[in-house]
């Protein structure tokens, strides 16, 4: 009787084991979908604040997209990763500590001074550059660690936020600072491809997507891309009429939209 017992307990222990397990790489995916997002939504900030005069509420904006930052990086810490996952983790701190020393360091440069260091573009697009392909990396490592492969709509939804908001991103350096440097040799990556082109492209998925979805999903998709209309022809048209404030603002809701239809 006692070793069936010990037996059964055994038994109850593995299956919730498995159970953490397999739920970590999901709860680790969406970790790293809001970090992409954070990291944008600290530049778009952090752009703004130097084109709008310095003020604090603007830099208490940007401290606290780096704060949420930290956070899925902490919640990402805590769970129980493959060991692939886990060395990809560790790689990921030196471009986060370089990216987030930026950001502060720019928060805490001279507001009065008319433009930023002349190297300041190059800089800080490369730092985010390497800290979201780090991230990237350990999105990959996780997908590997699905019990099964993400449905094609969950796998494009993994992506979308991130663009928006880096598109927005784009756009508010462009109006503030001068556009971020990118790598021509590899346009493939959405990270270097024209403001337009991006556009276009997420403009696409977002049609795609609105066949992958059904019943209420399909209906809070639809709320998105109400906001994505409105900001659409002037991300095409991002050499016109430069409008930041509004981009930025339509952009960031409709991101987060996008993370609350992947969450459902």
């Amino acid at each position: 009787m006692r070793r069936t017992y010990t037996n059964c307990l055994l038994s109850l222990a593995l299956v919730l084991f498995s159970a953490i397990v397999h739920s970590a790489p999901d709860v680790a995916l969406t970790q790293v979908q809001l970090a992409q997002v954070q990291v944008f939504r600290a530049s778009t900030d952090l752009f703004i604040h130097r084109g709008e005069g310095g003020h604090a509420e603007l830099a208490a904006k940007v401290q606290a997209d780096l704060s949420k930052l930290r956070e899925s990086m902490a919640t990402l810490q805590a769970q129980p990763l493959t060991d692939s996952a886990r060395l990809a983790m560790e790689q990921l701190q030196p471009p986060l500590a370089a990216f987030t020393a930026l950001v502060e360091q720019t928060l805490a440069y001279n507001p009065s001074e008319p433009d930023l260091p002349w190297e300041f573009n190059f800089q800080y697009s490369k730092a985010q550059r390497e800290l979201v392909a780090a991230l990237e990396a350990l999105e990959q490592q996780l997908l590997k660690g699905l019990a099964q492969p993400l449905p094609a709509a969950d796998l494009r939804l993994q992506s979308l936020p991130a663009k928006v908001q880096y598109l927005a991103a784009r756009y508010t350096a462009r109006a503030y600072v001068g556009d971020i440097e990118t790598l021509p040799e590899q346009q493939q990556h959405y990270l270097n491809q024209d403001i337009d082109v991006l556009a276009k492209q997420v403009d696409a998925e977002l049609a795609t997507l609105a066949t992958e979805l059904t019943g209420e999903q399909q209906q809070r998709l639809q709320r998105a891309q109400t906001r994505w209309k409105f900001i659409y022809s002037r991300l095409v048209g991002y050499n016109d009429n430069l409008v930041p404030l509004v981009v930025e603002r339509h952009a960031a809701e409709m991101a987060d939209q996008l993370l609350r239809l992947r969450a459902k």
